[in-house]
């Protein structure tokens, strides 16, 4: 299945000026970083992340979702490059489901909200390995973190989100306190709803 999947990136790449394929990573255009993560992640994710020779793990492919991710902002309104978004959300959402899923799995917790943003359409599944991360234990705000991470799937669908969290309490590895953590999110987002209502006028 690797091999396949490296001759379909290789097919794609043809046409290409030869010298693109040798460009570090960074400097490569989003297209060939996606073609480039395709392969990785696929590979990963047939060796079951048992750390085979040769094949990078979640946590060392997490750079190079980070700089792929790096120039989208979670925040609407940003000022940023909407086509550029719409361009990398098209080759993200062409890898296929598997690959996509192995990516939200590898990305950080900071980096789902940008991922969400741009997609055009998020599965359950998706939400499910997105709602079971939990922010590192340097990290000053970890809630306003989770907040973030059930904001960019409520924007979605409020009926995902809630199948969603109904699969990740029904789990052995939800987070601790992912529960209260919730409760308290809807709590906010009531808050919310009632001073739009009372101030239809705020900004």
């Amino acid at each position: 299945m690797v091999g396949q999947i490296m001759k379909i990136a290789s097919k794609k790449s043809s046409g290409r000026k030869w010298h693109q394929k040798y460009l570090p990573f960074v400097a490569k255009s989003p297209d060939l970083q996606v073609d480039w993560l395709v392969v990785k992640l696929a590979a990963l994710r047939e060796s079951g992340d048992r750390g085979e020779t040769g094949i990078l793990t979640k946590e060392e492919l997490v750079p190079y979702t980070r700089i792929l991710l790096g120039n989208v902002s979670e925040a609407k309104g940003a000022e940023e490059d909407v086509a550029d978004n719409d361009q990398l959300a098209g080759f993200l959402e062409a890898i296929g489901d598997e690959e996509l899923l192995t990516m939200i799995e590898c990305a950080e917790i900071y980096d789902v909200p940008k991922l969400f943003r741009i997609l055009r359409e998020i599965s359950v599944k998706h939400a499910v390995v997105a709602m079971k991360k939990v922010p590192p234990p340097y990290e000053r705000n970890p809630l306003l973190i989770m907040d973030r991470v059930f904001h960019s799937i409520r924007e979605k669908s409020v009926a995902l989100l809630e199948e969603a969290t109904k699969e990740v309490l029904a789990s052995d590895d939800a987070p601790d306190d992912f529960a209260d953590n919730y409760e308290r999110f809807k709590e906010i987002v009531l808050d919310e709803n009632i001073l739009s209502v009372m101030y239809p006028k705020a900004k």
